[in-house]
């Protein structure tokens, strides 16, 4: 499972996110759509009708003359472009296109972020997944809605120890350092336990961030340690190597997603469905035309193009808009396993999850580009990632 990275690149960390940080690359190659679930004519004119779009001449933007003011307030983080499509959105100019108001409201942290939504004062956080699972765990007025990224997570290691963790059996006896808002390491747990890891055996450390994880590797204080995207690259320019990606064992694992609140659903769901239509207008842009999404990407982030590149075709994570309510339960399943949920905690992700606004949106999108074999992709894959 050996991934050969390219040294060229010296990353930047300002891009490390503490919840899943670094850059996330494009989708799976396409495979053959289903039509299933491919709406009929006359479902998206009802569509277009409900949430007063209107199919536009040469399929520029969809916001028909509504009177109504449409606004939503999105959680962001500095410069960073790990919610990449919703910074592409909002550069490009999509969203007003879509006849809705963003503004991009910073955020000091992810927990600050979910008890904003709480509070009424921020409408969708697009980052992280394990403090949305923690805080529905708990009682919270969650729902995911959408996807950001997925995979995302590499291992690192001694480059004469790299044959030994590509087994998951070698992590026995082994000290792991990790980062604990990160899924990789969470979603490995899982992984060992399948495999037949006697875990009793394997003890993980919690450090305070990935240059810190990819430092105890050097020094021998761990034998081995979980990156996210951007610093398995970092990881190799210090000296180490990757014996594999989580999405190597986890293929689409469940990464950042999309949260709101249900009063926000209630109040702004037309809001919600033009936010979608312009991030799956971004996701198009991303793959017919890297130029100028490398580019926007790169103003915005005051990061080289070269390293935009990375992060948006590159890296180990994948941009994925599906919201994928099956992923996110078996997510909030393997939290209650290895203890980072209560085992208490009710079962009940699955109704914290709205697979349906990224439906609607999915639906007007595609048809306006039904010959876009990316989005007949996305729509293919809905029913096995949400049913």
């Amino acid at each position: 499972m050996k991934r050969t990275l390219s040294l060229a690149l010296a990353l930047m960390l300002v891009l490390s996110l503490a919840a899943c940080a670094g850059g996330p690359q494009t989708a799976s190659p396409v495979s053959s759509p289903s039509t299933a679930l491919t709406p009929t004519q006359g479902e998206i004119d009802a569509l277009n009708e409900k949430y007063g779009l209107e199919k536009p001449e040469n399929t520029a933007s969809a916001a028909g003359d509504s009177a109504e003011t449409y606004t939503l307030t999105v959680g962001q983080m500095g410069t960073g472009i790990k919610a990449a499509m919703v910074v592409l959105a909002h550069e490009m100019g999509y969203y007003e296109e879509e006849g809705l108001s963003v503004e991009l409201s910073q955020i000091s942290n992810l927990n600050d972020g979910l008890t904003a939504i709480t509070l009424g004062k921020l409408d969708i956080l697009p980052f992280g997944v394990i403090p949305t699972c923690t805080f529905v765990s708990q009682g919270a007025d969650l729902t995911v809605i959408g996807g950001t990224i997925a995979e995302g997570s590499a291992c690192v290691a001694l480059p004469e120890r790299e044959a030994e963790f590509q087994d998951l059996k070698g992590f026995e006896g082994k000290t792991v350092a990790c980062v604990r808002p990160e899924t990789g390491h969470m979603i490995m747990k899982d992984q060992m336990r399948r495999a037949g890891v006697d875990m009793d055996t394997v003890t993980f450390t919690e450090l305070d961030g990935f240059q810190s994880v990819v430092e105890a590797v050097l020094k021998g204080a761990a034998d081995v340690g979980f990156v996210n995207s951007g610093f398995e690259q970092n990881a190799e320019t210090q000296g180490l190597v990757v014996p594999f990606f989580v999405g190597d064992y986890a293929p689409n694992a469940v990464c950042c997603r999309q949260t709101t609140s249900g009063a926000v659903i209630a109040e702004k769901r037309p809001a919600l469905v033009r936010f979608e239509i312009a991030n799956l207008r971004a996701m198009k842009l991303m793959y017919d035309d890297p130029d100028t999404t490398i580019a926007k990407l790169a103003a915005f982030s005051g990061q080289s193009e070269d390293y935009v590149k990375y992060c948006i075709y590159d890296g180990c994570m994948k941009i994925s808009m599906d919201p994928s309510l099956n992923r996110v339960v078996d997510f909030y399943n393997v939290m209650k396993a290895n203890g980072d949920i209560d085992a208490s905690a009710p079962d009940n992700m699955d109704g914290h999850v709205d697979p349906s606004i990224y439906l609607d949106a999915l639906s007007i999108v595609l048809e306006r580009y039904p010959d876009d074999a990316h989005l007949q992709d996305m729509m293919s894959q809905y029913s096995a990632n949400n049913e």
